[in-house]
């Protein structure tokens, strides 16, 4: 399977429902498939987060968003990403995308994120402020998990 060929694909479709599918199978791919070229799944990440922050059709977005994070959970590439666009777009996104986003940076490990991520503990949205504050956990977790090696 080329990742990358897939997501060229994807960021070229115009259809919205279509793009939507195509997120769909690229979550699959990287959920169940084994043996996939981590330097691919790197470079496919860099160029679906972009896309992702910008893409304006809600359930789109939604997919792009659960795709990368797919890749996040099941590829251990966090460290290797550069997550500060996605800190940054934090206010723009919804509530289901602020669910992968706050989860994406909290496995990022990156201690630079708290201060963004803090803003949500105290959100009035109960779930978003539980998100926000397992981010922080999970931050807290790998750095200390890290300085200890």
């Amino acid at each position: 399977m080329d990742i990358l060929k897939q997501v060229q694909e994807i960021l070229a479709q115009q259809n919205t429902q279509e793009k939507e599918n195509q997120l769909e199978q690229l979550d699959q791919v990287l959920d169940h498939s084994s043996g996939l070229n981590k330097t691919d799944i790197i470079e496919a990440i860099r160029l679906l987060l972009p896309a992702a922050i910008k893409e304006t059709d809600t359930m789109a977005k939604e997919a792009f968003f659960h795709a990368i994070n797919t890749a996040v959970v099941k590829h251990d590439i966090n460290s290797q990403i550069d997550w500060d666009s996605l800190a940054t777009a934090l206010p723009s996104l919804g509530k289901w995308e602020l669910e992968y986003a706050l989860n994406i940076l909290g496995i990022s490990g990156q201690e630079k994120h708290k201060a963004k991520i803090n803003e949500y503990t105290q959100h009035n949205d109960k779930e978003i402020s539980e998100w926000a504050q397992e981010a922080i956990e999970e931050i807290d977790y790998r750095t200390s998990h890290d300085s200890d090696a």
